[in-house]
């Protein structure tokens, strides 16, 4: 297998790259990344952050900036499953109340035409912002998804329905070395209760449409490059594409803490299999 993702260079045409995890690994950019992702855009490759994050594309683009990421020298565009909620909000006419959970966003609902509401008792539908507790005035991410569990109990006991745009369920962040919660977390524990969830981004295909809606490249020529087998790999593997598992993010980390002896071993067992192991 190859130990490096431009070994792979000459077998496609588009590559998308997961952010977290993958060239960010929650304080700088991951090792090799930057000059990587340079040598493919140089080298005449489409590469395409596709990330599960929920801010909108400028947004995005903004914080790739101030990390090193520069738009037309390390990648041609950015895709965001906030991005697509954005789109889908902004173009639904029903005139729905919507309850934020967690760390609210105003930037995916500013031209939609729901209201948002105060109390979880007279909203429509959940949108799950980023799970973090607001301590003194600042949002802090947690650990675990304990802290919120009662009030998804509540949620639940309301029969009312949760939007996740985020489906990952861990991402590293400056706060702790290890990975906090995000909102995939979140909807898994809300689903074990009984509850609905509807999603947006990887690995749901809606996400690579979005992506791919202007590349005219066949499939076989396309690589998703990601650090979660359930996110990017399972995403990719389900959209026919093909699928390269980095080594440096959130599947290594599980593997190790669930005792698997090799990444192919715990591959087997989540039955989810990456074309590709590789490293930048």
């Amino acid at each position: 297998m190859p130990d490096n993702i431009l070994t792979l260079k000459d077998k496609f045409d588009v590559f998308l790259l997961d952010v977290y995890g993958v060239i960010w690994n929650g304080k700088n950019p991951v090792p090799g990344t930057l000059e990587t992702m340079k040598a493919l855009v140089n080298g005449g490759k489409k590469v395409i952050l596709l990330s599960n994050g929920t801010q909108r594309i400028i947004q995005g683009e903004e914080s790739n900036a101030a990390r090193g990421f520069v738009k037309g020298v390390h990648y041609d565009s950015l895709v965001t499953s906030g991005e697509l909620a954005y789109e889908t909000f902004s173009e639904d006419r029903r005139k729905l109340k919507f309850y934020q959970f967690g760390r609210p966003s105003a930037a995916l609902f500013e031209d939609s035409v729901y209201t948002e509401v105060k109390r979880p008792e007279d909203a429509d539908f959940v949108y799950i912002g980023v799970p973090q507790i607001r301590n003194g005035g600042i949002w802090q991410d947690v650990l675990t998804s304990e802290p919120f569990e009662g009030e998804l109990k509540k949620l639940r006991r309301l029969d009312l329905p949760l939007i996740c745009a985020n489906p990952d369920m861990k991402a590293h962040e400056k706060q702790y070395d290890e990975a906090v919660i995000r909102q995939g977390s979140i909807a898994r524990f809300y689903e074990d209760l009984g509850g609905t969830v509807e999603y947006f981004g990887k690995p749901y295909p809606q996400i690579f449409d979005f992506a791919l809606k202007d590349i005219d490249a066949p499939d076989e020529r396309i690589l998703m490059v990601g650090d979660t087998l359930e996110t990017d790999i399972l995403g990719g593997n389900s959209y026919g594409i093909k699928t390269a598992l980095t080594l440096t993010g959130i599947a290594r980390e599980n593997m190790e803490a669930e005792g698997f002896a090799s990444m192919d071993e715990y591959c087997a067992e989540l039955r989810i299999q990456p074309d590709y192991l590789v490293s930048f």
